[in-house]
């Protein structure tokens, strides 16, 4: 992964009413970064992980940054399948905290998906002289179904379908959404940033679920609690916010 990145998520906490699948849809959301799990060519037969940070295509599916250089992606250059997983890295206890693993195919982003690759550095900006001057390449990941576990015996499969959702916005619209979000609303993105800060708070990314806030190099989602499709609805989940 490229280095100093520090990207942290929202955990998806426990709520009366939210269903485990729902649960497995807001991690997935809210988790910039997974294990990545690839077939090792150094050590045939045995798995290698490495930490990746990701965002989101239009599509839901996971884009990352990777480095020619790196294992992972010599590993799959000659074998796309891969596992990611991801996890509530805030849990006190490791062992009943939420995680989702998708075993998924790793290939290269093509190069007319050019929409992918601004919306990934707008999650990451730091990362663009990687990509411009160092040779680091766009990848798509995509899952073929999910195991989720929530807690102490509520692990289960779950489709592509109950996970996976479009983001719902085209560039445009999400390019207009943000900063929109940025001009009015400044004082709230400061104060629903989890931790104190007085350093500028961006918007990264915003969908018809949430709104991806950053600082510097970490990231934080905030789930709306109904799902929004014009200014107005933002402007309204926004003061519920606060």
């Amino acid at each position: 992964m490229p280095p100093g990145t520090t990207e942290a998520a929202t955990p998806p906490a426990p709520q009366p009413g939210i269903s485990g699948v729902e649960l497995a849809r807001r991690l997935w959301t809210g988790a910039f970064r997974g294990l990545i799990s690839t077939h090792s060519l150094a050590d045939p037969g045995y798995p290698f992980g490495s930490v990746v940070p990701f965002c989101l295509d239009a599509g839901g599916l996971p884009i990352l940054l990777l480095s020619p250089l790196a294992q992972h992606s010599r590993n799959l250059a000659a074998d796309p399948r891969c596992a990611l997983t991801v996890h509530d890295a805030e849990a006190d206890d490791v062992q009943r905290s939420a995680r989702l693993t998708c075993p998924a195919d790793c290939s290269p982003l093509p190069a007319e998906d050019a929409a992918a690759a601004r919306r990934y550095l707008r999650y990451f900006p730091h990362t663009r002289g990687y990509f411009e001057s160092l040779g680091f390449r766009f990848y798509r990941l995509v899952p073929r179904r999910f195991h989720f576990n929530g807690g102490f015996a509520t692990a289960r499969w779950l489709g592509t379908e109950r996970v996976l959702a479009a983001l719902g916005f085209d560039e445009l619209t999400e390019s207009d959404l943000v900063e929109h979000v940025e001009r009015r609303h400044p004082r709230t993105l400061h104060t629903c940033w989890r931790a104190g800060t007085h350093d500028e708070v961006r918007v990264a990314g915003i969908d018809p679920w949430g709104l991806d806030l950053g600082r510097g190099e970490r990231l934080q989602r905030l789930h709306f609690q109904q799902p929004i499709a014009t200014v107005s609805d933002v402007d309204a989940s926004l003061r519920s916010l606060t």
